[in-house]
């Protein structure tokens, strides 16, 4: 800081500019009560000494003694108040006149400014009464010596300009000395108390610079209160920008910055990202809520503070993904794999133990996905896709594990996402096609259809649902697919009917996906397409998965419901390969079972045992529901399913998947009749 900028310094000017005008102001009304005094004593002299010699200059001009007048003339220039004197007679004629030369040098400067201050006249008359002349006077004339009148004057205006300067002086020392230490020097040690705050490592202990109960005191106080709440601030800022506010791990930014530094100053060892999600953790905060959900979750984050090693860096990324570097576990990376897979098992293990909470014992499971680093030009993001593409693989091979990164993973991800991105434009390019396979009676009549999707893609050619359904599923592209599907069948569907359909085909399935079917607003979005297209004569079938129905059995049944109100039957797909829907399915408003084509494949022989479909069959006559076995390939098990008493069937047997505009005109060449099924083998 500049010295004119200091307090200091400018308190000093303050205080002696201050005692400067205050010096000065004292020091001029001193000398004007001093020249009042010093006038009034000169004028008391001057008539003093003139009436001093007056009866002796009256009775020298009575006599016209003109040598005694003349040594009066002289005696009045001896006084040092007079420099020349001169006497007139009565007649006006001069009788004597006397000078002191000596006194007769030029005057200074001074001397004439401070005889004209004392404003007295250079000359002085007085009339002299002569006894004799009643008319007349004599008159006495003396011009005052300027200089002795002066100087006494400017004697004493010196001395007290030189004492009052002194004084002031003084007194500005005294002065600044007693505000320096009283005032100055605290706020000098307050100012490098708060400008050394941001460098305490322990402001809780650093003493306080003031401590006296003054203005000074308060202001020390508000400044620690002011502190202690921007440290407050801070604190809560960091938290906000760096750590997870639910779980107090860092987020993604912090890991980011903590992965980066650990990429950029490589020490020769290898270490390692673990990418893991709680598998079916939506399952669990959809059915008990996210208050359950984010306690699950604070948990569970616990045990990974408290089980991993104290150099992990361990972050929840959103939801229930967490991530976990492992730094310098080898120099050889085979050693830290092996390590990093130790730790993942450990992970499994912490996580599978059941949680209470409340009167909830949840039982959770993890996929994990790693890989090591640092590889040849790699960035963190690079290190967070290889392990999430591992955690996908986990995640596809059905849960509950972990496995390493390998390249064959990034090919088929970056296949995945090749098909993510060109989902995002098949329906508005016109790539997608219904396509159909027929539902046959046992007499071979074509009931109906299930609606299937095919994508026909410019340069893959025909994609399977197999591979692009779930693409969809998982990035939220599967909503507007089955609208897009639903609203073309229908639109198809009532074309067929303007055109002619034969009167035996009663119904058309369509397949809902659960991610689908249990968002929130799926009536709303599906309510205007039913609306739109006047169909009353066939029956329109949703299926659904068993899934569906064990992951949120309430939800599901009241949607169904609401569809059913406007004329929505449903079927539950692949029958019997779940494990809890029997207990619900009295409660539920289906109509059609399906038999999963895995219990119709192992049918060689007419005689085989089939307990399941058996049970099935049984289970659905009591509860008067219609039932059609799917994947029928053979004339075998046709006879089979006909003799355990299903009536309605699908499969290659009778029909592949056709073009919506083969299976029309299948229906009106037949007149919705199957002439000649038969068998199908695979190659």
């Amino acid at each position: 800081m500049k010295l004119g900028q200091r307090i200091a310094y400018r308190q000093a000017k303050i205080i002696l500019l201050t005692s400067f005008f205050i010096g000065g102001l004292s020091a001029l009304s001193q000398f004007y009560f001093d020249l009042n005094h010093v006038r009034d004593s000169l004028k008391e002299s001057i008539e003093r000494s003139i009436e001093l010699y007056r009866p002796s200059l009256e009775e020298a001009i009575y006599n016209l003694d003109s040598e005694h007048i003349q040594s009066i003339a002289k005696s009045l220039v001896s006084d040092s108040l007079f420099s020349a004197a001169q006497i007139d007679d009565d007649f006006g004629d001069k009788v004597a006149e006397a000078k002191e030369i000596t006194r007769a040098n030029k005057e200074s400067f001074l001397i004439q400014y401070s005889f004209k201050i004392l404003g007295l006249p250079d000359q002085i008359e007085r009339f002299i009464k002569i006894p004799s002349s009643q008319d007349r006077n004599a008159r006495l004339i003396v011009e005052l010596d300027k200089r002795f009148v002066s100087t006494g004057l400017t004697n004493r205006a010196i001395t007290l300009a030189l004492s009052g300067l002194i004084s002031t002086l003084l007194l500005s020392l005294i002065l600044f000395v007693v505000f320096y230490f009283a005032l100055s020097k605290p706020i000098q040690q307050i100012s490098h108390w708060v400008s050394g705050l941001d460098k305490e490592t322990d402001k809780d202990e650093a003493s306080s610079p003031y401590c006296k109960t003054d203005e000074l005191g308060e202001l020390v106080q508000s400044v620690e209160q002011i502190w202690q709440k921007k440290d407050q601030a801070s604190r809560q800022v960091e938290m906000l920008a760096y750590f997870d506010p639910l779980t107090e791990l860092a987020n993604r930014r912090k890991f980011i910055e903590r992965l980066d530094a650990s990429i950029v100053q490589p020490r020769g060892c290898f270490g390692a990202v673990l990418y893991l999600d709680i598998d079916r953790f939506k399952t669990i905060n959809d059915s008990l809520g996210h208050q359950v959900g984010d306690q699950l979750l604070m948990t569970l984050a616990q045990r990974l503070k408290e089980g991993l090693p104290e150099q992990a860096t361990i972050a929840r990324f959103g939801g229930d993904e967490f991530v976990v570097m492992l730094p310098e576990l080898n120099q050889d990376e085979g050693k830290a794999e092996q390590r990093a897979m130790d730790i993942a098992a450990s992970i499994t293990e912490m996580i599978s133990v059941p949680v209470q909470i409340g009167r909830n014992l949840i039982h959770c499971s993890t996929s994990i996905g790693l890989t090591t680093f640092p590889q040849i030009k790699d960035s963190s993001s690079h290190v967070l896709r290889r392990a999430d593409t591992a955690l996908y693989r986990v995640k596809a091979e059905g849960r509950n594990g972990f496995r390493f990164f390998d390249v064959s993973m990034q090919r088929q991800a970056q296949s995945r996402w090749q098909l993510e991105e060109g989902l995002h434009k098949a329906i508005e390019r016109q790539q997608l096609e219904i396509w159909l396979q027929p539902q046959v009676t046992n007499m071979g009549i074509i009931s109906g259809a299930e609606v299937l999707l095919r994508w026909r893609h410019p340069e893959r050619g025909m994609v399977s649902p197999v591979e692009f359904i779930s693409v969809a599923e998982e990035s939220g592209q599967i909503s507007v697919i089955e609208e897009w599907v639903l609203e073309e069948s229908l639109r198809l569907l009532c074309q067929w009917q303007s055109s002619g359909l034969p009167d035996t085909f009663r119904h058309l399935s369509i397949n809902i996906s659960p991610a689908h079917f249990m968002q929130a607003d799926f009536i709303q979005r599906i309510l205007p397409i039913l609306q739109r297209y006047n169909v009353d004569d066939i029956n329109i079938e949703f299926e659904i998965t068993e899934n569906l129905l064990i992951n949120n059995f309430k939800h599901a049944i009241d949607t169904m419901l609401l569809l059913k109100e406007q004329g929505i039957s449903f079927s539950i797909d692949d029958f019997g390969t779940g494990y809890s829907s029997l207990r619900y399915l009295n409660q539920l408003p289906i109509n059609v079972l399906k038999i999963d084509r895995s219990f119709v494949n192992d049918i060689e022989n007419v005689d085989d045992e089939t307990p399941i479909v058996d049970v099935i069959l049984l289970m659905a006559k009591k509860l008067g529901l219609e039932v059609i076995a799917e994947g029928v390939e053979t004339s075998i098990q046709k006879q089979l399913l006909d003799h355990r008493g299903c009536r309605l069937y699908q499969g290659y047997f009778y029909s592949k998947p056709l073009h919506h505009r083969t299976f029309y005109n299948l229906l009106q060449e037949g007149g919705g009749k199957l002439l000649s099924p038969q068998d199908h083998f695979d190659n």
